[in-house]
């Protein structure tokens, strides 16, 4: 009865503080569509990007106009008075980063303002989420946590009259289909495309299929209804009324010389005419907006006041009724006049194709260092949530900004590589910062977790593992290496850890010393530009069965005037090339086979093998015509089909030892190739070092490294995954919506991939796997063959309004660039699964100097601790835990990540319990929500929780 009139009380205060509730969800809110009438639905927007030409702040407040003229505070000024002032009009807005800053300055009168208009449907959110993500290189991980943080926002801001129907993905460059399946997965009704590839735009112009069902799931049937926007995201041709475009305006007065309404309205209403031929309804939508319009909303609303008037008026007869409106209302209009079926689309859209020589695929690639630490970001978050939300639990302003930031990172020009270099800039600082805030978070809670006495330890978390420097365990010896296993299985792992030239021994949390291996440091990494350390050699051991979502600290000292016990150093050989023989190097029931002249690898086990690091030459153009399309940031265009190989290995090294034997090939002083075999491991890691790419010559180059298997039959077939998680099928030349004309044969045949690719021969069943540790291009365009474009260095702009070169440079020289792949052979699908979560989630390592024996160190902090109570089944991944609110709830996410048929052991349905599974946490009710955590479904009995393939529950749980 209490919280009966509780909830009585909460929804009356709600009625008297912001006054009428209908929302835009009730009938009221859209315009009355006819039956009989073309029904054209003008939606004024802006698009604004979270920076691209400008950092994000320089956008908001409009700085640093010099550039672009944009401010988007003053667009939601303008707007809103707008809106306020007419009740009919209507305002689209999808960016929460720029609306969540420009509400927290708003006054409590002018909040009330805006909750009205929010009520009355006049302005509405579409899509909601801290940006308009990318789609191809964006992983599902961050695609879901930055919507999520927008639509939290929306909700704790306006309740549920402001969560989004309708998504407005307009700017992306091509479109994900794991991204509609996220889309209706979090409830969304309707998705609006602005980019396609100009084929299949016009095979559907012409077939009047701009508007479908897409089936975005095989395993979960998932489906949401799509819409092509027709002219991008523009305003009709002549018809662009802002302060920053020139066209003429409208005239209504019949004694002005300049009277020119009649003329205007014929040309909109021929413009209209056409446009419907194209869809199927008695429903169009108009597009009235561009970047950053509206910062003087009136010259827009007082032109389209006067032309809706006057056709409204004059074209009654011709049964054309033209209204404000919003892309829910139309897709709700397009709903209900629909009486056949809509077509179907069960792929995706990429590549994109702005015309024939302009394919957008070479932003998969593009700055590979930042999408690097995009990934490795991700990680760091997720670790830092999972942490709070096991200690404190609550959400704090620490980890608000690291979302944000990695939020932002998400933006369709940001993990793209497609903004200018001081928005990079900016971007990499966001992150730095977060990361920082981060470890900061890990410091103190590891501290909180593990101290038996209450001492503390000075952590570091090493930001340059990835050059093999850490200043912490180059100057510090004993020091403590602590493992943070973000993943709900035991797992272990191959740690490295940069070190002075000595002797050392590890010792675990049961005070048992740990074999450990002395590696030389790679010469290439060595010589990395912006490199300052005095480590020469990795210490490399095996942590192994890492507790599930656990911590293990490991006790590292330098013996006093012995070698450290169960230390060994590695034996290393150099060869010269060309040598007499081929070099087979065999460790841990594995073998790899180079080539005697070449130096290549031509061989694994008794299976022909072949990869090399090659490189296309950009196309250089002044983009004046098609056909001058230079290669640039979003454009990979190479001036020819062939591949050219790099300089010719110079010699090999083989580096042998007890835990990790590795082989490395010598191109230049700043390229080289780390073969890495690992004992009780599967695969094989390729560890690539390249850059600075040379430009001596003038020409910009593009680098791939190419995987063959001679013995896969693929038939042009292969496989990528789309957003980090189910797989696609991928036809050389080929698409299966429309028939393609392909006049790049290269660039036309990359796709994204951002975790793993395959192909495989379907009559014998071999499969080569290879993974990647960032988002990047793949294509197979020879038989038994995998390319993936792992760095760019271009001379010329696309111009497609980026304005640079993507010419990345980096402490004086060009970017240096160093990253992962891993290997496999055989059928290997379900292995893939496992190893793609590992290699998307590794442990978090932190550093602490200390004076403690090893045995000290155990009995003043625990060495091992796990923070849930089971391993989850092995097909099953926590995707979530993170503090949701400042009242102790705390947001879970499970998911299963096998697909239907996948696999014969773990594509079928699971059960998980949350009874005991987190000891930190007392769980008191568990309430089920959509994917985006916004919308309540059902209250759930902790005992027992089903996953079937490919699905997510997501859970707001109370303690």
């Amino acid at each position: 009865m209490q919280k009966c009139i509780i909830t009585i009380f909460s929804l009356l205060y709600s009625l008297l503080k912001y006054g009428e509730t209908a929302c835009y969800y009730s009938s009221n809110a859209c315009p009355q569509v006819e039956k009989d009438f073309l029904n054209v639905h003008i939606v004024p927007h802006s698009h604004d990007d979270v920076g691209w030409l400008k950092t994000v702040e320089q956008y908001y407040y409009g700085a640093n106009n010099s550039i672009q003229n944009a401010g988007v505070q003053y667009i939601y000024d303008s707007v809103l008075e707008e809106l306020w002032k007419d009740s009919e009009k209507k305002f689209v807005s999808v960016e929460m980063e720029f609306f969540s800053h420009w509400w927290k300055e708003q006054s409590s009168h002018m909040k009330r303002k805006t909750h009205k208009v929010v009520e009355r449907g006049q302005l509405e959110f579409v899509g909601g989420g801290w940006c308009m993500n990318d789609e191809a290189a964006a992983s599902y991980v961050d695609i879901v946590d930055q919507m999520t943080l927008g639509l939290k926002f929306l909700n704790d801001t306006f309740g549920g009259c402001a969560a989004p129907k309708a998504v407005w993905q307009i700017d992306p460059f091509g479109h994900s289909r794991e991204q509609a399946s996220i889309f209706a997965q979090m409830g969304f009704e309707y998705l609006f495309l602005g980019r396609i590839d100009y084929q299949d735009k016009a095979s559907r112009l012409s077939n009047r299929e701009m508007e479908m069902t897409w089936v975005a799931s095989d395993s979960l049937n998932t489906s949401i209804f799509t819409g092509v926007l027709y002219n991008t995201y523009s305003p009709p041709p002549g018809f662009c009324f802002d302060v920053l475009c020139g066209d003429e305006t409208i005239v209504d007065d019949p004694d002005s010389p300049m009277f020119n309404i009649d003329r205007r309205s014929k040309q909109l209403v021929a413009y209209i005419l056409e446009q419907s031929k194209h869809y199927r309804t008695n429903n169009i939508i108009i597009t009235m907006g561009e970047d950053f319009h509206y910062q003087n909303a009136h010259t827009w609303y007082k032109n389209l006041d006067k032309l809706i008037k006057y056709i409204n008026k004059v074209y009654l007869s011709s049964n054309i009724r033209v209204f404000y409106s919003t892309p829910s209302c139309y897709g709700e209009a397009v709903k209900n006049a629909f009486v056949e079926a809509l077509p179907r689309k069960t792929d995706d859209f990429f590549p994109y194709a702005s015309d024939p020589h302009a394919y957008w695929t070479g932003y998969f690639t593009s700055r590979p260092t930042f999408k690097g630490l995009v990934r490795h970001s991700s990680n760091l978050l997720r670790a830092c949530k999972q942490i709070q939300a096991m200690t404190v639990k609550r959400h704090s302003n620490v980890l608000f900004q690291f979302q944000r930031s990695q939020a932002i990172a998400q933006h369709h020009d940001a993990v793209t590589g497609t903004a200018k270099q001081h928005v990079n800039n900016d971007y990499l600082l966001r992150l730095d910062q977060g990361i920082r805030s981060c470890t900061k978070i890990f410091s103190e809670s590891f501290n909180h977790l593990l101290s038996l006495n209450g001492s503390t330890m000075r952590q570091e978390y090493c930001t340059m593992l990835n050059i093999s420097q850490c200043w912490t365990t180059e100057q510090n010896a004993p020091f403590i290496v602590t493992l943070y296993n973000t993943v709900s299985l035991r797992s272990s792992h191959t740690v490295r850890i940069p070190v002075a030239d000595g002797s050392y021994a590890v010792t675990d949390h049961e005070g048992r010393l740990v074999a450990s291996q002395m590696v030389p440091i790679a010469e290439a990494v060595l010589r990395l530009p912006g490199r300052n350390s005095t480590a020469t050699n990795e210490l490399v051991f095996t942590a192994e069965d890492l507790p599930p979502l656990g911590l293990r600290s490991y006790h590292v000292q330098t013996p006093e005037g012995k070698p450290g016990k169960r230390m060994l150093r590695s034996r290393s050989r150099t060869i010269d090339l060309p040598n007499e023989k081929d070099v087979t190097v065999s460790a841990y029931g594995l073998s790899l086979t180079f080539d005697r002249q070449t130096g290549h690898l031509i061989q694994v086990g008794n299976e022909m093998f072949k990869q090399q690091l090659l490189f296309y030459r950009g196309m250089s153009g002044n983009n004046s015509r098609f056909e001058f399309r230079a290669s640039g940031a979003y454009i990979f265009r190479p001036n020819g089909t062939e591949a050219f190989p790099l300089q010719p290995v110079t010699k090999l090294t083989t580096i042998f030892g007890p835990i990790v034997t590795e082989i490395r090939q010598h191109f230049s002083a700043n390229t080289m190739q780390i073969f890495r075999l690992h004992r009780n491991a599967s695969y094989i890691e390729l560890d690539w070092i390249l850059g600075p790419i040379p430009i001596e010559d003038g020409i910009g180059k593009e680098y791939i490294s190419r995987f063959t298997v001679p013995a896969i039959r693929n038939n042009g077939t292969f496989y990528t995954d789309s957003n980090g998680r189910e797989v696609l099928e991928r036809q050389l030349n080929h698409q299966t919506t429309y028939k393609l004309n392909i006049t790049e044969p290269t660039a036309g045949n990359f796709y994204p991939v951002n975790s793993f690719a395959y192909v495989e021969d379907k009559l014998t069943k071999m499969r080569m796997t290879v993974l990647n540790d960032r988002a990047q291009g793949v294509s197979s365009l020879l038989p038994g063959s995998l390319e993936f474009m792992i760095h760019r260095r271009l001379l010329h702009d696309d111009a497609f309004g980026v304005g640079e070169a993507l010419n990345e440079t980096a402490y004086g020289v060009g970017l240096a660039a160093r990253g992962t792949h891993w290997l496999m052979l055989g059928n290997a699908g379900t292995v893939a699964r496992f190893l793609a979560q590992r290699m998307v989630h590794p442990p978090i390592l932190m550093f602490a100097p200390t004076t403690f024996s090893a045995e000290e160190f155990r009995q003043s902090y625990r060495m091992e601790l796990a923070l849930i109570n089971r391993d989850l089944p092995p097909n099953v991944n926590l995707l979530t835990l993170e503090p949701w609110d400042d009242e102790g709830r705390v947001l879970v996410r499970f998911e299963h990540f096998y697909g239907v048929g996948e696999d014969e052991r773990f594509s079928h349905p699971v059960t998980i319990s949350l009874k005991g599974l987190f000891p930190t946490l007392k769980i008191q009710t568990v309430e089920e929500v959509n994917l985006a955590a916004n919308r309540h479904i059902r209250t759930l009995n902790a005992d027992e929780l089903v996953l079937n393939p490919m699905e997510i529950r997501t859970l707001i749980v109370s303690t």
